[in-house]
């Protein structure tokens, strides 16, 4: 009886092993060579924005450099406008605003749309069946504090956060790698005054 569960634990050591080399061989990790494979995202979705003429596409200094000490593509953000808002006047630092928003990483072999981290809403993008969240501009990276500031009521953007203006080389959060580009789909509500 003894040899018989050596023999079987034995038997599912090896077929634990064997289950475990076949998933891994060839195939690349979701999150090898990470920072390079965001920076290379982010960089030729700036040279894209930078050689667009339609005015879909926007690059924004972030709102924390002089404009001329801003050189490097992660000194900006990357905007696809979505839809054009009717507002006329954009919130400032110290505003509270309500948005509707969805956070992503950038897409991978395991997450075409890029994995979700967040997000205001479930299911489709719907504004008859949101409910959208306040939060203060100043409250958030400085990507999205440069998205905010830039937005007028009703604009729908889709906005390109390279590391540098979002959460650098930390690990704090799990849902978000180190070095993680974010891109995320804002709708500007409304905003007031805090």
């Amino acid at each position: 009886m003894r040899k018989e569960k050596t023999i079987a634990i034995i038997v599912a050591l090896l077929s634990l092993c064997m289950f475990s080399c076949s998933e891994e061989e060839g195939n690349e990790g979701e999150f090898d060579n990470w920072k390079e494979r965001n920076e290379t995202y982010f960089n030729n979705l700036y040279n894209k924005a930078k050689g667009s003429t339609s005015g879909t596409w926007r690059t924004y200094t972030s709102w924390s450099k002089e404009e001329s000490a801003a050189t490097a593509p992660d000194d900006h953000i990357v905007v696809e406008v979505l839809k054009e808002g009717t507002g006329t006047e954009c919130p400032l630092y110290s505003d509270e605003v309500t948005i509707h928003y969805r956070g992503n990483l950038m897409p991978s072999d395991n997450f075409p749309l890029g994995y979700q981290f967040d997000s205001s809403w479930y299911g489709e993008y719907n504004l008859d069946a949101m409910m959208p969240v306040e939060m203060t501009v100043s409250g958030t990276v400085d990507g999205f504090i440069t998205a905010l500031q830039k937005m007028h009521v009703g604009d729908r953007w889709r906005v390109y956060i390279p590391y540098a203006l979002g959460y650098k080389n930390s690990t704090s959060n799990a849902a978000i790698p180190a070095y993680s580009t974010l891109v995320f789909d804002i709708t500007l509500v409304s905003f007031k005054n805090k």
